[in-house]
């Protein structure tokens, strides 16, 4: 149901897109809410315009934690490696135990609950790269006292490359899993691949431009640019993909969105008990891979990297300079489907600009050596040499 917002309500959104300061876009989303029109149509913004509230207010008590020399999670995180993974779970269910065991990490193991009290990060080597992985202390029941621990946690969570969903296969599984999914739900992020998606480049172009990949169901592109100017957006490029609904662009105007994360379940500690983990699948989606793991008999861990990899949808891309045989020893990381144009430019903005041609060996390849264009679509362990003018 599309949520209808009258002018008083659109202008004071505009007012909260200005703001610059957390302190100004508290008191502007504050005023915004107050003038959304209570209907049903409304429930899921009403609830988004609180996350915000609520993370801003977060934010802002974490800058005072930083200034003041507390303890901050920030600048730890920078990002390593060919993606950073996040592992997600309630207390004692052995994230610290995997961490160490497939990683050099070296992480407090005990049994009282919540030992882990900040991220520890580790990396995990897999073939020719390795993943970042990263430890995120132990996600509390909600109430209040537990709101501002959860907020960092699921923080370091929406900041990531993929997730790690662990469980304890020992207790009760079915629960663990429902009440992760429900955090990361009520935070924003979603584990469930989007059938559409609304991307809003402000800025970027003169007027309302708009290139639609997929089919609007409801609407056309002139009810499209009527609502950007309902929003007070005169000059952005809307990139529309899959099937979408004239609601689903609102609430991309909006920021009434879900942020997608890759992720796989562990189900641990199979060394404790053998419980089939059919109840868990009823819970999530057939692409979200399964692991039934033992970190305390190492059952399975080595299948922890590749189902990773598989999962992130990303290919390794080797180079060489035109004339020479030997190909770099560290590849480019890029997502599954991108071009040689992608990869030009993601080595530098002059091979894109100059690009002329490319040669291909491996998979993407009818034959070694193969010459082809910017538009060629690369696959793992591809190696390219590019020309240009």
């Amino acid at each position: 149901m599309p949520t209808n917002l009258n002018a008083e309500s659109k202008a004071k959104w505009k007012r909260y897109l200005l703001e610059k300061r957390p302190e100004a876009k508290i008191r502007a989303l504050e005023d915004f809410y107050s003038a959304i029109p209570k209907h049903k149509g409304n429930e899921k913004l009403r609830v988004n315009i609180k996350r915000k509230l609520s993370n801003l207010k977060i934010e802002i008590e974490n800058k005072k934690k930083r200034s003041s020399r507390s303890s901050g999670y920030g600048a730890s995180l920078k990002k390593t490696g060919a993606a950073q993974i996040v592992i997600l779970g309630h207390t004692n269910v052995g994230k610290s135990s995997l961490l160490a065991t497939l990683t050099n990490a070296k992480p407090q193991i005990a049994n009282y609950e919540y030992t882990t009290t900040k991220p520890i990060q580790g990396m995990l080597e897999f073939e020719n790269l390795g993943f970042q992985l990263i430890e995120a202390p132990a996600l509390m029941p909600q109430n209040v006292e537990s709101k501002a621990w959860n907020a960092q946690t699921l923080a370091i969570a929406q900041n990531s490359d993929g997730l790690i969903l662990m469980i304890d296969i020992s207790e009760n599984s079915t629960y663990q899993l429902k009440s992760i999914i429900d955090h990361l739900e009520d935070f924003g992020i979603s584990i469930s691949k989007p059938k559409f998606e609304v991307e809003i480049l402000r800025e970027r172009a003169r007027g309302i431009q708009i290139m639609l990949s997929g089919k609007l169901l409801d609407c056309n592109l002139k009810d499209v640019e009527k609502l950007a100017h309902s929003y007070g957006i005169r000059n952005a490029l809307l990139k529309i993909f899959g099937e979408t609904k004239l609601e689903d662009i609102e609430n991309a105007l909006l920021e009434n969105k879900r942020i997608f994360k890759s992720a796989i379940i562990l189900a641990n500690k199979t060394d404790k008990v053998k419980k089939n983990t059919e109840d868990l699948k009823v819970n999530i989606h057939d692409y979200i891979p399964l692991l039934e793991i033992s970190c305390e008999d190492k059952n399975n861990l080595e299948e922890v990297a590749p189902t990773i990899f598989k999962t992130l949808g990303i290919i390794r891309i080797y180079t060489k300079e035109p004339g020479t045989r030997p190909t770099s020893n560290m590849p480019f990381i890029l997502k599954s489907g991108s071009s040689v144009f992608r990869l030009a430019k993601e080595i530098h903005s002059d091979f894109y600009r100059d690009f002329k041609y490319a040669r291909i060996w491996g998979p993407s390849s009818k034959y070694p050596g193969e010459k082809v264009g910017g538009t060629h679509i690369l696959k793992d362990g591809d190696t390219i040499e590019i020309h240009t003018k």
